[in-house]
């Protein structure tokens, strides 16, 4: 009885003693956290604490206490990788660079995988001049977190500028990752280095969505780049991300000409644009050929200048071709009405031409056709559903629309 009231007295001694502690490190200061370490001297968390004050604080620094505290916190607590960085940091800092880098790669052997660990180890060799060794730190943060992505491939460019080095030893194989530097290079017009990383993303095996290329393929149309931008939407379908319907040929080279499939929206299918006064979508009730049709309908509020159905079509210059489609319309009010375009992608005053257009309500489906020729550097066209504004006092649109089987050929 003796011995258990003796164990029991020590044990609400102890945690008396720790509850006091924790009562007063609630308050940071040196003075409560030294407290602490006296009433609690096996909790390395206040050792630690007190350590940062040490380091940090303007009026009190004192690196020495900083080095000792931070020891202690690592000694009570060997396998936590935060005393062997801190340490480490207060050591470099005293220029002891050696002793430094013993304490990093415990804090490495500790958290290999724990990117805010190998952020800071990475810096360390990074300041050192050691760029290999930074990067394989900087790798495993990469493949933990997205969150010092864009920072990170900054720095790699500024350290090494080397593409192939960068590709191979800084950015894992990770899809999300591989992709955030793909766009980082777009972002910094950087497009040959884009395109290795856009073919090392082919070669992954793990799979992804095709909408995630979306903003690759429209970064290369702004930069003039078609033929690259069509290119990776044929790799889109090679790997089997788009079904095969999505495919043009040579003799239709519109995508989805038929509004059988869904709409992408995205690269060169068809794309839709909101704007005020018009609403548009597949139709499943009426059609030309079964069993979707493209529908617009136009609210009567506005005198749109309509042209937001588009598809950006892959063509060759110097050469001839015929656009048809077939219209239908119901209740199309004003003077101008829908019609078919196509212009050249960058410069239509080089290529603009429009077919006639449709107004009131068509007995059935019209055909509407028209011829051009590309000029000599056109590679690129927009395909396009236009409505021109009209230029009468009774110029609000009304009515409804629909285009269907349109077909793009060379002659």
């Amino acid at each position: 009885m003796a011995v258990a009231i003796a164990a029991f007295t020590a044990a609400v001694l102890w945690i008396s003693r720790a509850y006091w502690a924790q009562h007063v490190a609630q308050t940071p200061t040196i003075q409560n956290f030294t407290l602490a370490t006296r009433l609690d001297p096996g909790n390395a968390d206040y050792h630690l604490r007190l350590g940062r004050f040490y380091q940090y604080s303007i009026t009190d620094m004192d690196p020495e206490r900083a080095i000792d505290h931070f020891r202690q916190a690592a000694h009570l607590s060997p396998h936590d990788s935060r005393p062997w960085l801190e340490l480490a940091a207060t050591l470099q800092l005293q220029r002891k660079a050696a002793e430094a880098e013993a304490c990093l790669r415990r804090a490495d052997f500790l958290a290999p995988n724990i990117p805010s660990v190998q952020w800071a180890i990475g810096n360390f060799y990074l300041l050192g001049g050691d760029v290999d060794e930074a990067f394989r730190h900087f790798r495993a943060v990469l493949a933990g977190t997205s969150e010092y992505s864009q920072v990170l491939f900054s720095i790699a460019w500024k350290a090494s500028g080397d593409a192939d080095k960068i590709l191979s030893e800084l950015i894992p194989h990770r899809i999300p990752t591989e992709f955030g530097y793909l766009y980082y290079l777009v972002s910094q017009d950087r497009y040959p280095e884009a395109q290795s990383v856009w073919k090392r993303i082919l070669s992954n095996a793990e799979t992804f969505r095709p909408t995630q290329a979306a903003g690759y393929i429209d970064s290369l149309i702004r930069a003039r780049r078609p033929v690259e931008a069509h290119q990776v939407w044929t790799d889109l379908l090679r790997r089997g991300l788009l079904k095969a319907t999505y495919e043009n040929s040579a003799r239709n080279l519109i995508t989805n000409g038929g509004f059988e499939e869904d709409l992408l929206k995205m690269g060169f299918d068809w794309r839709i644009a909101s704007v005020e006064g018009a609403f548009a979508g597949l139709d499943r009730t009426t059609f030309h050929s079964p069993g979707n049709a493209l529908l617009i309908q136009f609210s009567g509020k506005q005198n749109v200048h309509y042209r937001h159905v588009f598809q950006y079509v892959r063509v060759m210059p110097g050469r001839r071709y015929r656009l048809q489609g077939f219209m239908k319309a119901e209740g199309i009010t004003t003077d101008s009405g829908p019609r078919l375009e196509v212009r050249d992608a960058y410069d239509p005053g080089v290529l603009r031409v429009l077919s006639e257009g449709i107004t009131g309500t068509t007995p059935g489906w019209t055909s509407a056709s028209l011829d051009f020729a590309t000029g000599p550097k056109t590679e690129l066209i927009v395909v396009s559903v236009t409505r021109l504004p009209s230029r009468k006092l009774d110029n609000l649109i009304a009515g409804r629309v629909w285009v269907d089987d349109v077909i793009l050929e060379a002659l």
